[in-house]
């Protein structure tokens, strides 16, 4: 067994338009560390890096990646009881609350990590029920819209209930992805107490046509659809708008510079708009301006910057190079 082990795993987007608990993507650029170390001591302990730019709960019965990591361990055959302990790092890349899977990408690189410290492969169902109990954790709900993609990249659609039962599509170089990320904190718990607790058949029929539509138009690489189809739930965003009262300005600013279409991530704050990339960056620039412009018209702190899909999910780091866990392809390091 290694003494040590790095693993890197991406932000991800999540509840895009009628994808509410069935849909999440990997975006490029954002993401958090885990080393995952054996130890003399039983049981697992937990510290931050302090060069992250967050530093969480170190209590690692709760603790996201302490969680997964946990899961992996323990499918590995490792005995608690004899074979010492694990003690795990993490450098946060994002901060907890913002809408792009924080905890997921904790909870995904400390499993990967697990796993190859401990030198075992675990099946897919095994790596699935590590990260969704990782995510659980944190959101007191055990589910799968973002630690998926963190995990194996692009697009994933999946059932809410049964994760393993999941379809996975490549996101495309033309589509240009912008964030902006308001300076405030938006909990998963509490956005989840808003949502309607029934709805009627007729719109959950019309629910289920806009989700298929998004997802043909990200099959058909249409970037025009796509933006149009994320902006059409009518079910969780009317219910949560009160909780992002700068959604339909900053919208409108992005719509208008050109965006093909822009709504809130996860349970925000963050919101994202796409377009079609070009050669040069204009269309991208003049969105990210507009957005920027509105962010300091309402006072808003915070960052605007420009994203792809990360097609590569989690990657073990291994010196100055990365390992695809999905496809065992060897990559550029990406930068902490």
């Amino acid at each position: 067994m290694k003494k040590v082990a790095r693993a890197w795993a991406p932000a991800s987007l999540s509840n895009l338009g009628p994808g509410f608990d069935a849909l999440g993507a990997a975006i490029s650029g954002l993401g958090d560390t885990v080393s995952v170390e054996r130890t003399s001591r039983l049981g697992i302990t937990v510290d931050f890096d302090p060069l992250g730019v967050w530093m969480g709960p170190t209590d690692a019965p709760s603790n996201t990646a302490a969680v997964a990591a946990r899961h992996v361990a323990s499918a590995s055959g490792f005995d608690w009881n004899t074979d010492g302990g694990l003690h795990l790092t993490i450098r946060k890349g994002l901060a907890a609350g913002t809408g792009l899977g924080s905890s997921a990408a904790s909870a995904v690189s400390a499993a990967v990590a697990t796993e190859a410290l401990l030198g075992v492969q675990l099946s897919e169902k095994d790596m699935i029920a590590a990260v969704v109990a990782g995510e659980g954790a944190t959101s007191g709900q055990g589910h799968a819209d973002n630690v998926l993609p963190s995990l194996m990249g692009g697009f994933v659609l999946m059932r809410s209930a049964h994760p393993t039962d999941f379809l996975r599509t490549e996101g495309w170089e033309e589509l240009s992805l912008l964030i902006a990320l308001p300076d405030a904190e938006v909990l998963t718990r509490e956005a989840r107490k808003a949502l309607p607790t029934t709805i009627p058949l007729s719109r959950a029929v019309d629910h289920a046509a806009r989700l298929a539509l998004m997802v043909a138009a990200l099959e058909g690489k249409d970037v025009a659809g796509l933006g149009t189809w994320m902006m059409s739930d009518d079910i969780v965003i009317p219910a949560r708008r009160h909780l992002w009262p700068w959604l339909d300005d900053l919208a409108g600013a992005a719509l208008g510079a050109g965006a093909a279409g822009c709504t809130i991530s996860g349970s925000g704050p963050a919101v994202v708009a796409c377009c079609r990339q070009h050669d040069n960056d204009d269309p991208q620039m003049a969105i990210r301006k507009a957005l920027e412009h509105q962010m300091e018209r309402a006072g808003l702190k915070g960052s605007v910057s420009m994203h792809h899909i990360d097609n590569h999910g989690a990657l073990l780091l291994d010196g100055d190079q990365a390992i695809s866990w999905r496809t065992g392809k060897r990559l550029p390091k990406p930068n902490p």
